[in-house]
């Protein structure tokens, strides 16, 4: 009898669903930061894109657009830059892969040094590095940088910063002094075993690096303008001068492409991650 006394009165259902449903001050302060990055970064985009697809009195046009495209080299300078993107953003995973993966295993103690120096891009301004580029080209070799690939190196050291980060956060998620050893109990060689084993388990460090290369590189307008060359942005920017409703236009195309490339981007990383971790169980 004491012990039925004592016991505890149960909590109605309805305490609890309320108790349950009412929200934490954590996730009430989370959604509202969601909510207004959402706003910080959607009305510029719809602003822009209102602005750029519209006419006073005639509603959606392309109109703009294609009067700003009529009689130019738009095509061979969108190409050009694409070309240059793709051509930099080969340059650095082929500079940097095998060099972060040598310090990765032979000399550790060098990354703080190597990460100090990949940050000098964004501390020497681009007018500097072209200046400098320029007085030591005129006199080696002067002709370099007439040509348009004479960007390459120059958008490489640009993107240093942000590709150099993207691939030692995808060789620091791996165990690769582990997996040279093992690969080499195994009788593989280095190169096979960088080939087969390591370059497999880098692919979302490889693609986001890649991404944000060739993002960096579309966008740039500073170093092409500075060396008279004539790519995508600066097409924009002289567009721009005269007919700003096609600019806005071509800035809202090219930021819903980088995008669509960062959607794509997650959506091969996630079945990449779905994919293996189905296989963990299956093998289980």
């Amino acid at each position: 009898m004491a012990a039925l006394e004592t016991a505890p009165h149960p909590v109605p259902r309805t305490n609890r669903a309320r108790t349950a449903r009412r929200p934490k001050p954590q996730d009430m302060a989370r959604t509202a930061v969601f909510a207004a990055a959402l706003v910080m970064f959607f009305i510029p985009l719809v602003a822009s894109a209102a602005f750029g697809f519209t006419l006073p009195g005639q509603g959606f046009t392309l109109e703009p657009l294609t009067d700003a495209l009529a009689g130019t080299d738009f095509a061979a300078q969108l190409s050009t830059t694409l070309e240059l993107a793709v051509l930099s953003t080969l340059g650095s995973l082929v500079l940097l892969v095998p060099t972060l993966l040598f310090l990765h295993l032979k000399a550790p103690k060098m990354l703080r040094l190597t990460e100090w120096l990949s940050v000098v891009p964004y501390v020497v301004p681009a007018i500097a590095l072209v200046g400098g580029a320029n007085l030591f080209f005129r006199n080696v070799a002067p002709g370099f940088l007439v040509s348009t690939y004479s960007l390459v190196p120059f958008y490489m050291v640009l993107t240093l910063p942000l590709v150099y980060r993207s691939l030692d956060a995808g060789i620091r998620a791996l165990d690769v002094q582990t997996l040279f050893a093992a690969s080499a109990s195994l009788g593989a060689k280095p190169r096979q075993t960088m080939l087969h084993v390591v370059l497999p388990n880098m692919r979302a460090a490889l693609l986001g690096s890649a991404l944000l290369s060739c993002a960096m590189v579309l966008g740039e307008y500073a170093l092409a303008s500075l060396l008279l060359h004539s790519t995508f942005p600066v097409f924009m920017v002289q567009v721009g001068m005269s007919q700003p409703r096609a600019a806005a236009a071509l800035s809202f195309l090219t930021i819903l492409a980088t995008w669509l490339l960062l959607a794509s981007l997650s959506t091969v990383t996630a079945r990449r991650g779905t994919k293996k971790s189905t296989m963990k169980g299956g093998s289980r």
